[in-house]
């Protein structure tokens, strides 16, 4: 029988100092963003080399050096996991391993957990090295949840997004932080994410249902939105339109954005004049990086100072395609 409680220890305590030793913790806190998994791999020097593999989510092959190999046929948050299990054998000098699906399905914080220790560091490192308490934490003060909105699907999906894990494994980190009970993780595993984006869009329907839906709002001023190029966008921002105030979203197209449905709507019960949020949806089906500016001026005035911007930097490169990764790519680039 396998050590469950020490092999989980030293699978998170060895996340725990790679985390320090990257000071990963401020990075994230000054930009944004979610723990990046391909790039940590690549700056320790370990070779990363994306396949359509067949079987197989991930190898891990010590000799004649550390190296990893990840699918192409998965989603980003499947690769960004199982890059972080296979970085978990990197780090704790684990023999080779070829993973398959089971390591999506298994839970080695829950009671019961019982099979090879080597994989049950591993699934404790890459648990702990996606979803530590404090990246939660970072994008709860970003965002201005409180502990009533985590019980909604809708918040839960959104922190899964900026996270970078599955809807799936958000809940469990909830529930493992101690941010949520188990019925109330149970109650959020029961919602389905397609239908959280399809009442996201509000009767919009996508040409496919193969990206998530970003929820934009004031909230993410200088936030990274790193996701995959058939990602939606929906972008929800105060206007005081009834001063002339306008928000320009003229950057969308010029970053090769497709803008698919552009409205206003007026709080309930609040008077003429108010301020209205301005909703536009947007969407890509490019591999693309860049930044974008919003700015809320009154538009017979160009030079007038805008009233207020919102800025933020996206990364829209996932899933990740066969050969080097991106981060190797960008490193020799450079």
């Amino acid at each position: 029988m396998a050590d469950v409680r020490g092999a989980i220890l030293r699978g998170t305590a060895e996340a725990g100092r790679l985390h320090r030793a990257l000071d990963m913790r401020a990075r994230i806190a000054a930009e944004g963003g979610r723990v990046d998994v391909f790039g940590t791999i690549v700056g320790l020097g370990v070779p990363l080399i994306f396949k359509p593999l067949d079987g197989l989510l991930g190898a891990f092959m010590p000799q004649p050096v550390p190296g990893v190999l990840i699918t192409t046929r998965r989603p980003l948050t499947v690769q960004r996991f199982t890059g972080a299990h296979e970085l978990g054998h990197c780090r704790l000098g684990h023999r080779p391993s070829l993973d398959d699906e089971t390591i999506l399905r298994r839970m080695p914080f829950q009671e019961g957990a019982d099979y090879e220790t080597q994989e049950l560091e591993a699934d404790a490192f890459a648990a702990e090295f996606l979803t530590p308490s404090w990246l939660v934490a970072e994008h709860f003060r970003r965002q201005g949840w409180s502990a009533r909105d985590i019980g909604d699907a809708r918040t839960v999906y959104q922190l899964s997004l900026r996270i970078g894990a599955s809807y799936q494994a958000t809940c469990w980190a909830l529930q493992r932080h101690k941010v949520i009970e188990r019925p109330i993780r149970e109650r959020l595993l029961g919602a389905q994410p397609r239908v959280v984006m399809r009442n996201l869009l509000q009767g919009y329907e996508p040409p496919h249902w193969w990206g998530d839906v970003w929820v934009i709002t004031e909230r993410d001023q200088g936030a990274l939105i790193e996701g995959s190029r058939t990602d939606l966008f929906l972008v929800r921002l105060k206007e005081q339109s009834s001063a002339g105030y306008l928000w320009s979203f003229e950057e969308l197209e010029k970053s090769g954005f497709v803008t698919v449905r552009d409205e206003r709507e007026a709080p309930a019960g609040e008077t003429i004049g108010g301020a209205v949020t301005r909703c536009v949806t947007a969407r890509s089906e490019e591999r693309k990086s860049g930044k974008l500016t919003f700015r809320q001026r009154r538009p017979w005035l160009n030079r007038e100072r805008p009233l207020s911007e919102l800025t933020l930097a996206f990364d829209l490169y996932g899933p990740e395609e066969e050969g080097w990764s991106q981060a190797e790519r960008r490193r020799l680039a450079a």
